[in-house]
């Protein structure tokens, strides 16, 4: 039996070679060794207390994710998913220039080799940790009920403490609450939570800030308000030059009227006009106002606001009198205080010429009846004369004194 194994013995071992070459190629072909990239590995970062016992905070510039080659046979690889894979960054082994090298490995299996483990870095920013004060922003978002208002939102509390980055604290513009008024038309009470907005708009990612809130979200006191409608009427106040007049048909204004939201006590309060004073004293011309049409409404009633236009338009002229030409008959006009015995005649005409300036709806009224056109001949005696001629003028009109008029005086023949 012995003989018969040991013949041939040399020839038995090399097939039994080649059938185990053969068994490993067979299972190569099956199972073959292969590497793969697992995309975007979250990094772990190790002895964080590090930097907290610095006083600073990390922000990771670039790194906080790693791709991962990974190599293995295919029946094992198949099997692997991205939360076998771990990545980690160790603080304690930061370099000067503030980068620390990933590591990854395959801790559940070790079949698995990571053929690209400290290829990569972390590159960091140690920071300054402080607080900054907050207040908030209310931001409404949809239209409340038709003919009513959103009035002034007040949150409680009204200001945030928010701990970070300095770099990062720097770049808040705003810390703003949402509310959805949709819909709504009697007041109510809600909770939402900050949202923080940097200069450009962008909002700030909450894992980059610690707010000092006692809870997530934040109460918001919202009021909705009814409304009024209320005519405008605009008031000149002050006297214009003499000369000069305005007529209610030369003040102009848009809107004409107004809609004003307030609590029902306050609006009630308001009458059905909305007075706007313009200063004219001093002034001719044309004047032009841009108001402000909240800055009328009285302070007392702090619920009060303008919807629609916040500002009017005002357009007052001021215009000169309007002239008057009249032929005041020479005939008509009275000699007034001539010495007894003795009689007056007006030399060589027959009507003297006035022009008269007054306001436009008093023109038509100017007849020589009602102007009263005399000569006052007090103390005269015989002989030729150059007398005033003088009117009984109503207040706002004006004339171009100084005619006179040449006459004779004479004995009045028995």
């Amino acid at each position: 039996m012995k003989k018969r194994l040991m013949n041939n013995f040399g020839l038995k071992l090399l097939s039994l070679g080649i059938a185990i070459v053969f068994w490993f190629v067979i299972i190569n072909s099956q199972d073959p060794v292969e590497s793969r990239t697992f995309r975007k590995i979250p990094v772990k970062v190790l002895n964080e207390e590090q930097v907290l016992e610095r006083e600073k905070v990390l922000e990771v510039i670039s790194g906080d994710t790693v791709d991962v080659v990974v190599e293995g046979r295919r029946s094992v690889l198949d099997r692997l998913t991205e939360a076998d894979i771990e990545a980690t960054a160790d603080l304690s082994e930061v370099s000067f220039m503030d980068t620390v090298l990933i590591k990854a490995t395959v801790p559940s299996n070790q079949d698995v080799t990571v053929l690209n483990s400290g290829e990569n870095v972390m590159k960091l920013l140690f920071d300054d940790y402080v607080t900054k004060r907050f207040s908030f922003r209310v931001n409404t978002v949809g239209e409340p009920m038709s003919g009513y208002y959103v009035g002034d939102a007040l949150p409680s509390p009204n200001i945030i403490h928010i701990s970070g980055a300095k770099t990062v604290l720097d770049k808040i513009k705003e810390v703003v609450l949402e509310v959805d008024v949709s819909g709504r038309s009697v007041d109510f009470t809600t909770t939402t939570v900050p949202e923080v907005f940097d200069m450009n708009g962008d909002k700030i990612a909450p894992s980059k800030l610690t707010m000092q809130v006692e809870s997530e979200t934040v109460t918001v006191n919202v009021p909705i308000l009814a409304s009024k409608e209320l005519r405008i009427r605009v008031n000149p106040v002050g006297e214009v030059p003499e000369g000069y007049e305005l007529l209610q048909e030369n003040i102009a204004y848009q809107p004409e009227t107004v809609r004003i939201a307030g609590t029902k006590e306050d609006l009630d309060k308001l009458g059905y006009f909305l007075e706007l004073d313009v200063d004219v004293a001093g002034q001719t011309g044309v004047i032009e106002k841009n108001i402000q049409i909240s800055s009328v409404l009285d302070d007392t009633l702090t619920s009060l606001r303008v919807v629609d236009t916040p500002m009017m338009a005002v357009t007052v002229t001021i215009t000169p009198y309007v002239e008057r030409e009249l032929e005041i008959p020479v005939a008509a006009i009275e000699l007034r205080n001539l010495r007894s015995g003795l009689t007056a005649e007006v030399v060589q005409i027959t009507s003297v010429p006035v022009k008269l300036r007054c306001k436009k709806t008093r023109a038509p009224l100017l007849t020589v009846e009602y102007l009263k056109p005399y000569v006052d001949l007090s103390g005269l005696t015989e002989g030729t004369y150059r007398v005033p001629l003088c009117m009984e003028l109503p207040s706002k009109v004006l004339w171009d004194e100084g005619k006179e008029l040449e006459l004779i005086v004479r004995k009045q023949v028995p």
